[in-house]
């Protein structure tokens, strides 16, 4: 049996921390959720947006619209953001095929955004 210094053994053990971090972010080992990030309106926008374990979150600048986003994600923030968008701008987000945030109201710099947390 190998010892637990020896280059194998940590090679191994490196290896299967990996590999459990990575399953229990998509909720093998707890809740996991299927979300639908959405944005429709007239013309364009940038979007800003981010999925559970998602640290730095991503934009999309001058994204013309209906713009969406899905993926399967475990606990956690979800949110979604638009901005320099027409009044009639609507941002949505369904976890699991359910509606569970919706924003109508772009504020004066045409800002609109929604947020659900999972846990």
């Amino acid at each position: 049996m190998p010892s637990l210094t020896s280059p194998v053994a940590k090679l191994l053990l490196t290896a299967s921390a990996l590999s459990l971090t990575a399953v229990t972010g998509c909720g093998v080992f707890g809740g996991s959720w299927d979300v639908k990030l959405e944005v429709i309106g007239e013309g364009s926008g940038n979007v800003s947006y981010a999925f559970s374990g998602d640290n730095d979150g991503k934009s999309e600048n001058g994204v013309k619209l209906p713009w969406s986003k899905s993926q399967n994600v475990g606990y956690g923030f979800n949110d979604v953001a638009v901005t320099d968008a027409a009044p009639v701008t609507v941002c949505r987000i369904y976890v699991d095929g359910k509606l569970k945030d919706e924003q109508r109201k772009p504020d004066a710099k045409g800002t609109v955004g929604c947020f659900v947390n999972l846990q």
